[in-house]
């Protein structure tokens, strides 16, 4: 797949989030259940999502990895529970589309990393995917819509 590297302003936004570390071969199966935490908190507390949901990668290592899944709020609200609540800072950000399962995103990163290198840019914080398409909504991964976002 070829992919097209965008730059854009983010602005500050509000989230709530549920965080949590896993081995990193369980990632997979950990996601949809933290994604379930989250989901039911926001049902339980009629918090109502701006846009769609989010993994951020905290921090990746060799054999686990530290994420958070989440969704943009209009305005910040009270978490409890598993659940944070925080702000996410204005940023610039190099970001591309990949469609297809999610198994095939490392080449979205690639492609994402080298254009950071050839263009003497350099990583400030934790990358982040953002789920265009939801697989219980269209259960064709080929079709899958997922954002890579790395913020400069």
């Amino acid at each position: 797949m070829s992919y097209s590297i965008e730059i854009e302003q983010q602005p500050r936004q509000p989230y709530v989030a549920v965080r949590t570390t896993v081995p990193m071969a369980e990632i997979g199966q950990h996601m949809g259940q933290v994604f379930g935490q989250l989901f039911g908190w926001l049902g339980m507390h009629q918090v109502t999502p701006i846009g769609p949901p989010w993994a951020r990668y905290l921090a990746v290592g060799p054999d686990e990895v530290e994420f958070e899944v989440g969704v943009p709020v209009a305005a910040p609200v009270e978490a409890s529970g598993p659940v944070i609540a925080g702000v996410r800072p204005a940023t610039t950000v190099a970001k591309t589309l990949h469609v297809g399962p999610y198994e095939t995103l490392e080449g979205a990163y690639t492609a994402v990393m080298e254009w950071l290198g050839a263009n003497g840019k350099l990583v400030t914080g934790a990358m982040w995917e953002v789920y265009e398409s939801d697989p219980d909504q269209e259960p064709d991964p080929a079709k899958w819509r997922t954002w890579v976002y790395f913020p400069i």
